[in-house]
Formats: C-alpha cells, sequence, structure tokens
C-alpha cells in the first residue's frame, strides 16, 4: 500500500496572510511541517496542495527546493479537486494530509494513524472523528479511493470544500475510524489562525525546538504545564 504526504496550504488566509512562511524557530512554518510528515517514515512522496492564487508563488518555490512536489486548483475551496489532482499525480492508495496551520502535528500520531488504516482498510481514519488530542494535531488518512467517489460524486460547493467531513460523516457509504487519545486533550488549541496563535506556537517552538530534533505533543504539554498553563 502507497502513502502519499499531503500539505494543504496557501498564502491567502484572511487573519494572518502568508502564515505559511512566517518564521518558527528560524525557520518558515511551513518547513517544520515538511520535516515532521518525513519523520514519519512512512510518505514515499510529499506533495503540496494549493491554488492558482498568484501569492501562492512563494510558497510553491519553496516547496519545489525542498523536494516537494505540486499541484494548483484553480477554484479556490474545491479541495476535492485539489486533493483529486494528488491522487492522479501519485496512484497512491492513501493520502495522509494535514492543514498548513498546524506545524505541531506529531509524527507519532500520524504515523499511528497510517498504521491503523493499512490494518483495517479504512476509508477515512482521523482524529478528528471524535476530538480527544489537541486541536491542532488535525490529520486525516484518506483512500485513493473515496477521493474519486467524492470529486465525481459530490455537488454542493460546501461539500467539495470539505469533502473529508462529508467522508467522516457517512460512515454508512465510508469505512470510517477514529483514532483517539486516552485522555481528552481536545480543550488544548494549538492550530495557528491569528497573530495571538502564532505568538504562542512562536514561544513553544523557541522554549524546545533544537537543530536536528523535533519535539512531539508530550513535550509541549510538559512545557506547558511548568509554566502553569497545561
Amino acid at each position: 500500500m502507497s502513502v502519499v504526504g499531503v500539505l494543504q496550504a496557501r498564502m491567502g488566509s484572511s487573519r494572518l496572510p502568508g502564515k505559511a512562511l512566517r518564521p518558527l524557530a528560524g525557520k518558515p512554518l511551513v518547513w517544520h511541517m515538511i520535516d515532521r510528515m518525513r519523520r514519519t517514515g512512512v510518505c514515499e512522496r510529499i506533495v503540496l496542495a494549493t491554488t492558482m492564487d498568484p501569492r501562492n508563488a512563494p510558497l510553491i518555490e519553496f516547496a519545489r527546493a525542498e523536494g516537494l512536489e505540486v499541484v494548483q486548483e484553480e477554484r479556490e475551496n474545491d479541495l476535492a479537486s485539489r486533493i483529486m489532482q494528488v491522487v492522479s499525480l501519485t496512484g497512491a492508495d492513501f493520502l495522509l494530509k494535514t492543514g498548513g496551520d498546524c506545524p505541531l502535528v506529531d509524527p507519532d500520531v500520524m504515523r499511528g494513524m497510517v498504521a491503523r488504516a493499512i490494518s483495517t482498510g479504512a476509508d477515512f481514519v482521523s482524529n478528528r472523528v471524535r476530538w480527544t488530542f489537541p486541536i491542532g494535531l488535525s490529520c486525516d488518512v484518506v483512500s485513493a479511493s473515496s477521493v474519486r467517489w467524492c470529486d465525481s460524486n459530490l455537488s454542493k460547493a460546501e461539500e467539495r470544500e470539505l469533502f473529508a467531513v462529508y467522508i467522516r460523516d457517512h460512515p454508512e457509504r465510508f469505512k470510517v475510524a477514529s483514532f483517539e487519545h486516552e485522555h481528552d486533550l481536545s480543550h488544548h488549541g494549538w492550530t495557528v489562525d491569528t497573530p495571538e496563535d502564532y505568538a504562542f506556537i512562536q514561544s513553544v517552538f523557541d522554549a524546545l525546538y533544537r537543530e536536528g530534533g523535533c519535539f512531539g505533543m508530550n513535550d509541549v504539554l510538559r512545557h506547558l504545564e511548568a509554566k502553569g498553563s497545561a
């Protein structure tokens, strides 16, 4: 079973423009996401899935310099088509995908989700079925067959944008598996959507990142506990 990593990212965020290339511990945010996806050891290739917006040019240039392949969708919010382009490009059986606002996504969590998908043959394995992980460790493992079905059959704009949610919410059609932590940690919000989020994530990387290393979810939890903000 072939697995391809997918980073859904673009530069046109309304609340925090250009966040994908904003620095964290001296490296662009997206660099850390690429590094963490590579550290799973399960992705044969990694693809940046973005849009035709000209503002994405520096992001595309950076991704290609890092060895990623790139797909671009003309329709800004048509994620079904955007991700279908990855399936067509790579011929993968499964896609491990995450959004461009999750620089703390954990390699161990991603690796466990891929293992679950391969061992069970699930169409959709996610920590977003029932939230127990910190918000910001969000990722999905999606079968190529389910992406093809969505691209061919979903016609409403909102369904095509949120096609992964459609898969999640239709277990009668797709085999869906929830990937959960033993404790409910969903009260933690670790995404980068606003300047305040970015300042928080900057402080975490400044405290924990070391060149050549990769800290995980438990390291962040211990750091927050030590600061009294767990």
